[in-house]
């Protein structure tokens, strides 16, 4: 287990190397001038002269070799110094540090409602003998797998929000009050089922389906029944533990899926999050700020994808040493 944690996380670290390097190369190509976009926002929106232009880029380090300011700005990264923000001269750790704890919570209360609500749809639908039920639940999930995610929000805000006001329509509070424990939870509930329940939902009850299904029947469960073992011992541990392995090698994707899908929802629901941010920083060319959210937010998918690959390894021990097959 120490070897396969030593060796993921090398790749993971390489992994965000490298998307720090296209990151950084890409914005480099964008179309654009930071420096330009400076001056305007600072006077007001008036065009700056070259002279102005040039000068402000020589100072910010703009007109050095594409490698030289990627070297110079890993040095300081790795030191946990991202930069300063472009438009507002703040460090950009500070101002990650105002969005990114609700972009985390926004992320992970969708995680465990999505991951929670497939294990238990999907449980259902392998398990039961009930047709009608099965073809309800096949009904329910092809409507949701044609649904885009803004729709679905959209839908949601419209239904709990404008029509019924069970639910607020936005934000972490009410305008002008305090952010509360309860507050927060009911300004949570809708973002975070828009974001759990989106088209990838379906899938994640069809690994559960389907991987506890195949040994519903399988001889050992058979054998365990015969033995007048509990039927929550015979679910827990001859159909969940083995049949949940392909749903928990999902589990690191589908935290880059919601976390693709967050941005718009962040928009839609007013969340603080860092998805508003980065939409921000893209308009204003706010690069330090843009390479950095992208930066954390790779780091978060591969982070996901290293606690899913252990949990899969401990569900399943041939994948300590990568003989796991699809089976």
């Amino acid at each position: 287990m120490a070897l396969l944690l030593a060796r993921r996380a090398a790749t993971a670290l390489l992994v965000v190397v490298a998307l720090s390097m296209v990151c950084f190369a890409l914005l480099d190509a964008a179309p654009g001038d930071p420096a330009a976009s400076i001056l305007e926002a600072r006077s007001g929106g008036r065009p700056a002269t070259a002279a102005a232009v040039a000068e402000l880029r020589a100072q910010m380090g703009l007109d050095d070799p594409l490698a030289a300011r990627y070297w110079r700005w890993a040095t300081h990264a790795v030191r946990g110094d991202l930069g300063t923000s472009y438009m507002s001269g703040r460090p950009v750790t500070a101002a990650l540090g105002e969005t990114l704890p609700w972009m985390l919570l926004l992320t992970a209360a969708a995680t465990v409602l999505s991951f929670a609500a497939a294990l238990a749809v999907g449980l259902v639908a392998a398990l039961t003998r009930r047709a009608w039920l099965r073809r309800g639940i096949d009904l329910v999930l092809f409507v949701m797998g044609g649904m885009p995610g803004f729709v679905a929000a959209l839908l949601l805000l419209y239904v709990f929000a404008a029509a019924t006001h069970l639910m607020p329509s936005g934000g972490v509070s009410r305008p002008g009050e305090p952010v509360t424990a309860y507050g927060l939870l009911a300004h949570l509930v809708l973002p975070a089922c828009a974001l759990a329940f989106g088209h990838h939902f379906g899938i994640y009850v069809r690994l559960v389906e389907t991987g506890v299904g195949r040994l519903r029947d399988a001889p050992h469960v058979h054998n365990a029944r015969v033995r007048g073992l509990p039927r929550r011992t015979v679910v827990t541990r001859h159909l969940m533990r083995p049949g949940l392995v392909p749903f928990t090698a999902r589990l690191g994707v589908g935290v880059g899926t919601l976390i693709a899908g967050v941005y718009a929802t962040e928009v839609i629901f007013s969340w603080p999050g860092m998805g508003r941010q980065a939409i921000a920083a893209a308009r204003a060319q706010d690069y330090p700020l843009l390479v950095a959210v992208v930066l954390v937010t790779g780091l978060i998918v591969v982070a996901a994808n290293l606690v899913a690959e252990l949990v899969v390894a401990v569900l399943d021990p041939r994948a300590r040493s990568g003989q796991a097959d699809a089976d």
